[in-house]
C-alpha cells in the first residue's frame, strides 16, 4: 500500500496535487490513500481517493509498504517509519534540501525545475512524473467579462491596489476560499487574471487561468517558467510593473494581441489536462515507475 501524508486537508494547491496523484495510481491499478493527521477529506475539490486519520494509517504501515511526503517537516517527523520511502516533490524551497539529500528516498518530481534543481544541487536523479490541472477549467461555457480582472489576495495582496487605482475602469474581482468549482466559474467568466505570488514554486492558479482563456500577467515564479512564455501567452512582469502592463494590455488597440494570447494561453494548458497526465503517468509506471512502487 502507498500512503501518502498531507499535513492538512485546506485549501491549498499541494493538498490538490497530492490527492490527484493517489487518484490516478489508483485509477491506473495502484493502491494508494491520503493520510491526514484527523483522516479529514478534503471537500473543495472532486476526486476519488480515500483517507485515513495518521494514527491509523501509521499502526498499518509495515517495511514493505511505500510513504510518501511531500511537506518537508514530515521528513524529520516520520524519519522512525520503517517503510519505503519517496518525496513527491512539489517544490525547491531550502527547507526540502534535506529530503533531496537523503539518499533514502526516492524523489519524483513534478515539473522540470525541480528535477534540474535536484540534479544540481545535490547530485540527485529523479524521475518527472508531471503534474495537470482540473477538467473543471478547461470547460470555458462562460461569457468573458472581457473588463473582469480576477486575482487571489492570500499572496501578493500588496500589488493589487496600485492596479485598481492605475485601471479604474476595470472590475476586480478577489477570489479567496472558494471551492475548486468556485475559481473555475471566475476564471472561465474573468477576461484577466493576476498572478501575484513572487517565488512561487509552479503557480497552478495561473495555469488554470490560463485553461479558462483568460489574459495572464504573471510576476516571475520559479518552476511556472515551465509554461509561462512572455509575450506569447501570457505578460511576466516585475512587481511595480504590474499595474502599468495591465494598464497596456487592456487598452483597445490591444485587443487583438489579448484575443491571441489568450488562444494561445488555452493551446499550452492544453498539455497539462488529466487525460494527459494520466497518459504521461501510465508510460512511467511502464518504464520503471510501477516497479519502484509495487
Amino acid at each position: 500500500m502507498i500512503y501518502y501524508f498531507l499535513p492538512d486537508s485546506g485549501k491549498f494547491g499541494g493538498v490538490k496535487v497530492g490527492c490527484q496523484w493517489v487518484d490516478y495510481l489508483n485509477q491506473l491499478g495502484l493502491r494508494a490513500v491520503v493520510v491526514t493527521p484527523d483522516g479529514t477529506a478534503p471537500d473543495w475539490f472532486h476526486g476519488s481517493f480515500s483517507v485515513l486519520p495518521e494514527v491509523a494509517a501509521l499502526a498499518r504501515i509495515t517495511a514493505d509498504d511505500i510513504v510518501v511526503i511531500t511537506w518537508p517537516p514530515d521528513h524529520r517527523r516520520l524519519a522512525h517509519i520503517s517503510a519505503r520511502k519517496v518525496c513527491h516533490v512539489q517544490g525547491t524551497d531550502p527547507l526540502m534540501d534535506p529530503v533531496f539529500a537523503d539518499p533514502d528516498y526516492l524523489l519524483l518530481t513534478c515539473w522540470q525545475q525541480a528535477s534540474d534543481y535536484a540534479r544540481d544541487e545535490h547530485g540527485r536523479e529523479t524521475m518527472n512524473v508531471g503534474i495537470s490541472i482540473s477538467d473543471v477549467f478547461f470547460q470555458g461555457t462562460q461569457i468573458k467579462r472581457s473588463n473582469e480582472v480576477a486575482y487571489m489576495p492570500r499572496r501578493g495582496h500588496h500589488l493589487i491596489t496600485p492596479a485598481i487605482r492605475r485601471c479604474d475602469d476595470l472590475d476586480f474581482l478577489a477570489i479567496d476560499e472558494l471551492p475548486e468549482s468556485g475559481v473555475a466559474a471566475c476564471l472561465n467568466r474573468a477576461g484577466y487574471f493576476l498572478a501575484t505570488a513572487e517565488g512561487e514554486q509552479f503557480g497552478l492558479p495561473a495555469l488554470e487561468a490560463m485553461a479558462a482563456g483568460c489574459v495572464v500577467l504573471s510576476v516571475p515564479v520559479r518552476g511556472g517558467m515551465e509554461y509561462l512564455h512572455d509575450g506569447e501567452n501570457c505578460l511576466l512582469v516585475e512587481p511595480d510593473e504590474l499595474a502599468s502592463r495591465l494598464h497596456w494590455i487592456s487598452r483597445p488597440e490591444q485587443t487583438q494581441l489579448r484575443v491571441e494570447m489568450a488562444q494561445r494561453a488555452r493551446a499550452k494548458a492544453a498539455d497539462y489536462h488529466p487525460h494527459k497526465h494520466l497518459k504521461r503517468l501510465r508510460g512511467a509506471l511502464s518504464a520503471g515507475l510501477g516497479e519502484m512502487l509495487s
